[in-house]
């Protein structure tokens, strides 16, 4: 049987974290079934092993494996594409759902049908020992934030395939900001919620370090180029 909702988990060099990444979907209290999609994008570590015990221990784990590194991007579409769920919720590797995450969104998608996509509030947890890295900001640990981040997204997917795939062109980052941009540009309705639904849990080698900001300012003229003169 189909599943309800379809969560979408890549993987390059999470051995050690991605098992908490499954943890927080198999604990969710959603009155949902899921089916977890988790693509080893040629990972360097021993990622291969811990997805290969997670996919045996748990029946709701399916794992993909790319030969070649294509880059979270692919990683995500891949895994997208081997579902067929009416929803589809990501999860990147180092994140950790809070109780509660899917039962709050779906919850909100159920009540006003016009919504495409729903997002929530996430909190900056620094790993012990760990120094803030450069690319984060002193005052996204104050306090829960919004952000629009691929974790907290909850979307449907005719949705997602109306707004189109992840671009896998943005190989350093950006494929996430692009998506959005586009699902604005399409002026797609989505609900902010104020729950908190996400830890972030930040290191010093989430995969968000890459993402540069030429990457992003190369989204931004994309898609400033599409929208032409206002």
């Amino acid at each position: 049987m189909p599943a309800d909702v379809d969560v979408v988990i890549p993987v390059y060099g999470g051995a050690h974290v991605v098992p908490r990444a499954v943890a927080s979907v198999l604990a969710q209290d959603a009155d949902a079934s899921v089916r977890i999609h988790v693509v080893d994008d040629a990972s360097p570590d021993a990622a291969a092993d811990v997805l290969a015990g997670l996919a045996a221990e748990h029946p709701e784990v399916s794992v993909l494996t790319h030969a070649h590194n294509r880059g979270v991007a692919a990683a995500r579409n891949a895994a997208i594409a081997a579902g067929s769920a009416p929803v589809i919720a990501l999860l990147d590797q180092d994140d950790a759902w809070l109780p509660g995450k899917l039962r709050v969104q779906l919850a909100a998608l159920a009540a006003d049908p016009s919504l495409g996509y729903v997002l929530g509030r996430s909190r900056f947890v620094l790993a012990p020992g760990v120094a803030r890295p450069s690319w984060t900001r002193e005052e996204w640990f104050d306090g829960p934030q919004r952000a629009y981040l691929p974790s907290v997204l909850v979307v449907r997917r005719e949705v997602w395939e109306r707004v189109g795939r992840f671009d896998e062109s943005l190989r350093a980052g950006g494929d996430d900001s692009d998506w959005f941009a586009r699902a604005h540009r399409r002026r797609v309705p989505f609900a902010f919620l104020d729950d908190v639904v996400l830890d972030r849990h930040i290191h010093e080698r989430n995969l968000s370090a890459g993402d540069t900001d030429s990457d992003l300012l190369a989204v931004v003229r994309r898609h400033l180029a599409e929208r032409g003169p206002r």
